[in-house]
């Protein structure tokens, strides 16, 4: 079991709870159905082929990508869980852009299916 601190547990249960939350919120920015944000997001922030890829990854604690890392941010996680975010924010931009063209995603957006509000985002990557 990875122990990256003690504000956010990286048991796959809490895991997948947060993954649930993003996809909760991503379907409500879009006005999507929710198995189509679960999609999203599995793709879009997480780089897996699918929704169910993805939870298959987080199960079997298969962090083969530092993406995986982001089922754990959450507004009281370690700040390298935002500096992940914050390097890889511009692709997982692009990949909501690919695959949802029409949405208007920004920065703000995708900093918000964390939880962060962006004036938050922007204080922990700059310490």
């Amino acid at each position: 079991m990875l122990c990256f601190g003690v504000r956010m547990s990286f048991e796959s249960e809490a895991l997948i709870s947060n993954i649930k939350r993003q996809a909760k919120r991503l379907s409500k920015k879009l006005s999507i159905p929710l198995g189509q944000a679960q999609e999203g997001v599995a793709i879009c922030l997480y780089g897996c082929d699918s929704y169910s890829d993805l939870l298959v990854k987080i199960k079997a604690e298969s962090f083969d990508t530092s993406l995986i890392a982001l089922s754990a941010l959450s507004p009281n996680s370690e700040i390298f869980l935002v500096k992940i975010l914050a390097s890889h924010l511009d692709s997982i931009i692009g990949n909501f852009e690919k695959k949802f063209p029409d949405s208007n995603i920004d920065e703000e957006m995708v900093i918000s299916l964390f939880g962060l509000s962006f004036e938050q985002f922007k204080l922990k990557i700059s310490t």
